[in-house]
């Protein structure tokens, strides 16, 4: 990474090559400085960015969040094509805004008078790199989403025609919660640990969190339809599956879903063991689901994914305890998101229950 300063507060973040949370440190310590001394703008420079995987959109929340609350604004400029789609795909953009190229950003950032004569340089450099690790792994962009067709037995509610929402978009307190075991001896390198998991994703569900994959299965661009029994009552939603690779694969919400966010799965060597990780970075999606969290609700969502690990562990008949660990990483709730409440998925569904029952009946 480069730095070049563009004036008294703003700075210039070259980035290179592939982007991951694997930079998430020095990103970090380049946008925020040490105690007093980050510059008031960060611009991130995606000009000579290759690739980008899923860790990366993470990281890129955990910044935004981190500059929010110190009073820095973060921008993106230079974005090829590809990834602009997958900035607009996850709504990043929404909470840093991307520009075309340095002088616009620059505007935005209140840049007065002359440019040092390093940013004029930096400017002129227009040929950006292709980003080759981008499309084979990332959804392409929709605008809304859509449900093929489903099982009977699947209820189709509260997903089609909805926009994805992500970490930004919800209201509740921001957590990142991750659950991992370790598969020591059981003859899987990453690769084959994730190609299992999604092999048998639905049959590892707790029996009250009925998963419903399209016959493609896990794969970018995919909606996976959810009817889930909760202490609340049915829920009827679903998931899109934004990123699909070989060791890993990344789930984000539709509006209206508990959560609005993402959960990854993802595996690593760690020792001689290949440990298998879900990681969820998300906010309640409005104030009841928030305040449900706070009854129940993050307690059953715990019980969920640690049963779907054990359910790998009972499969691989490896012995073993899922760890848990959740982090708060934003006390704050977004009241800019209130009423997000009126796409909530549960209420939604409860309103639905006499027409499904009316069309059971009348079936049969």
């Amino acid at each position: 990474m480069k730095v070049t300063d563009a004036g008294r507060d703003i700075r210039i973040i070259s980035l290179t090559g592939n982007v991951s949370s694997t930079v998430e440190t020095e990103l970090n310590d380049l946008v925020t400085g040490s105690p007093g001394k980050g510059k008031a703008t960060a611009i991130l420079d995606f000009r000579a960015v290759t690739s980008m995987d899923n860790t990366a959109i993470s990281m890129l929340v955990r910044l935004h969040n981190t500059a929010r609350y110190r009073g820095l604004r973060l921008l993106a400029t230079r974005l090829n094509g590809r990834l602009l789609e997958v900035f607009r795909l996850a709504r990043l953009d929404e909470g840093i805004p991307c520009y075309n190229d340095i002088p616009a950003a620059l505007q935005h950032a209140g840049c007065r008078g002359n440019i040092p004569d390093a940013v004029s340089k930096l400017t002129q450099d227009t040929a950006a790199a292709a980003a080759k690790g981008v499309d084979e792994a990332w959804a392409k962009p929709v605008s809304r989403l859509d449900v093929k067709a489903m099982p009977e037995e699947a209820v189709n509610l509260n997903v089609k025609g909805r926009r994805v929402a992500g970490p930004m978009q919800g209201f509740g307190r921001l957590w990142q919660k991750t659950y991992r075991i370790s598969l020591p001896g059981a003859g899987l390198d990453p690769e084959r640990a994730i190609a299992v998991l999604k092999e048998n994703f639905t049959s590892f569900q707790p029996p009250a969190n009925r998963f419903y994959p399209p016959p493609q299965g896990i794969r970018p661009g995919e909606v996976i339809l959810i009817n889930a029994d909760t202490p609340g009552g049915l829920v009827v939603t679903g998931v899109m599956v934004l990123y699909s690779g070989r060791d890993s694969f990344t789930f984000i919400t539709p509006q209206g879903h508990p959560e609005a966010g993402w959960v990854t799965f993802s595996s690593y060597k760690e020792m001689d063991a290949t440990v298998v990780q879900i990681q969820g970075l998300a906010r309640a999606s409005d104030p009841i689901y928030e305040l449900a969290f706070h009854i129940a609700g993050s307690k059953l969502q715990q019980g969920i994914w640690t049963h779907v690990l054990q359910s790998m562990l009972n499969h691989l008949d490896v012995n073993g305890q899922a760890q848990v660990t959740p982090v708060c990483l934003d006390k704050h709730v977004q009241w800019t998101r209130f009423f997000n409440l009126f796409l909530n998925a549960q209420l939604l569904t409860m309103l639905y229950m006499p027409v499904l029952l009316w069309r059971r009946l009348f079936n049969r």
